[in-house]
């Protein structure tokens, strides 16, 4: 017998929900892991986690706020912000070179094939700030001129992102791995100067 919250009714208690959302959302990464999300229903996510398609709508407000739920908790760029400053641009260049040559999760891979789909233009949009601009700025300091600083970053991460979707980077990866790595890290490391240099009266 379903459950009331699972078919949709009377609301279940506060762990009961946790629970549900949890299941969903598990249902629902594996699902765009391996169908691909643009083959991927809201109802073909309720029938797979076994509640109700309402309780995504309520939970997730539909399948695109089930995606941006698992990015949120997936985060950008593991062990990125873990390290020192000196060091952040080689952390930035050894991740970006690595996606480069296509070492990403599965789920990752699937809505780098799915970025063209109009539904997660908002998606991926708010994921550059949240994920991305935001948490960069805030490791740089937070005020406006790291703001700066990382939305340049970013600029030039999604720039080479970018090429390998359209083109598969295949004169990128033909180079040497370690002389990719640093030339990308030279790159990054110019997003860096500059604006210190006019707050000290230099530029």
């Amino acid at each position: 017998m379903e459950r009331p919250e699972e078919a949709g009714g009377a609301a279940a208690p506060p762990r009961g929900r946790e629970a549900t959302k949890a299941r969903i959302l598990a249902s629902a990464r594996e699902l765009f892991t391996s169908e691909g999300y643009g083959a991927v229903s809201s109802r073909m996510i309720a029938s797979h986690a076994g509640v109700n398609v309402a309780l995504i709508n309520r939970y997730f407000g539909a399948k695109r706020g089930l995606l941006a739920e698992i990015l949120r908790e997936d985060g950008v760029f593991p062990r990125i912000f873990e390290g020192d400053r000196d060091t952040l641009t080689r952390r930035l260049a050894e991740h970006t070179v690595s996606r480069l040559h296509g070492e990403s999760t599965a789920l990752q891979r699937t809505l780098d094939n799915a970025a063209g789909d109009p539904d997660l233009q908002k998606v991926h949009q708010e994921r550059i700030s949240s994920a991305m601009i935001d948490p960069l700025a805030a490791y740089l300091g937070g005020d406006e001129r790291a703001r700066a600083h990382a939305s340049l970053l970013s600029g030039v991460l999604l720039g080479l992102t970018r090429v390998r979707l359209v083109e598969g980077a295949t004169a990128l990866r033909a180079q040497d791995r370690e002389v990719l790595t640093a030339r990308v890290q030279a790159l990054l490391d110019l997003c860096l100067v500059g604006f210190e240099d006019e707050e000290h009266g230099e530029g």
